[in-house]
């Protein structure tokens, strides 16, 4: 027969194993809550926290978040045969794509401007031969103009109580530029994405909160930098626009680069 000092022992080593059960469940309820509430922003999340890294938020790496997240059928983009959104897409970033391509089309400025648009996001393109003065941070006046034009298209269809979230981004080619005012291709770069933020934001209206920008110099290239075509091609600014994130609004910048 086992003692009184025996069975009390047993008694305590075998309880801890129903405290320990019902820490797990109660953990695993939290985790499966958590991946409910958040499943519906993840992908967005990801695409914000690629846009501040140091690689950028290449059309490749855009690619890999939306067939991660499985978010358009096989989760790829596809940038080269875009299409306005239909008449039943009805959300203020389709009307925003179709506004935009309509003005370039009006306007004839497909060799300068496009905007494609693939149901999460819009991906505007500047050229900087024509937008800028080569070596210059300077937008020409007539671009300024037009560069007011799109900032009103943006301010017709802008929500503040579900706003859109703008990533400006700079690039140039690879040929080296040392002046007074831009020591390297990054500064020249920066200069322009942050002119075209200021004339967006002024000629909009909208809170400036909604806007950031990323400067990638020569180290992101659309198309080789052997050739005069490729290099035309990488002197540009991208402007990423996406959908709400929530009815909250954008992230907060910390919260965007810690989420994952």
């Amino acid at each position: 027969m086992k003692s009184d000092d025996e069975e009390e022992v047993e008694e305590k080593t075998d309880g801890w194993m129903t405290t320990y059960s019902d820490l797990v469940t109660l953990l695993l309820t939290f985790f499966v809550l958590l991946f409910a509430i958040s499943n519906i922003d993840a992908m967005k999340f990801a695409l914000i926290k690629a846009a501040f890294s140091r690689e950028g938020l290449t059309v490749e790496r855009f690619t890999e978040i939306q067939h991660e997240y499985n978010m358009q059928g096989s989760g790829e983009p596809d940038w080269e045969n875009p299409e306005l959104p239909g008449p039943d897409d009805n959300t203020a970033l389709a009307e925003l794509s179709r506004n935009i391509n309509g003005y370039i089309a009006d306007h004839n400025l497909e060799g300068s401007l496009s905007a494609l648009y693939n149901g999460d996001h819009i991906l505007m393109t500047i050229s900087n031969d024509v937008w800028f003065r080569s070596g210059s941070a300077e937008i020409t006046e007539i671009m300024r103009e037009r560069g007011a034009d799109i900032a009103g298209l943006l301010a017709q269809v802008f929500d503040p109580d579900a706003p859109f979230d703008m990533v400006v981004a700079g690039h140039t080619d690879n040929v080296p530029i040392n002046t007074p005012q831009f020591r390297n291709n990054w500064w020249l770069s920066s200069a322009r994405a942050t002119n075209f933020t200021e004339l967006i934001i002024a000629a909009s209206g909208l809170p400036a909160r909604y806007f950031s920008i990323r400067a990638f110099g020569e180290e992101l290239p659309a198309a080789s930098n052997e050739t005069a075509e490729g290099r035309q091609i990488n002197r540009r600014v991208d402007v990423l626009i996406s959908q709400p994130l929530s009815n909250a609004g954008a992230p907060d910048y910390v919260d965007a680069v810690t989420v994952g």
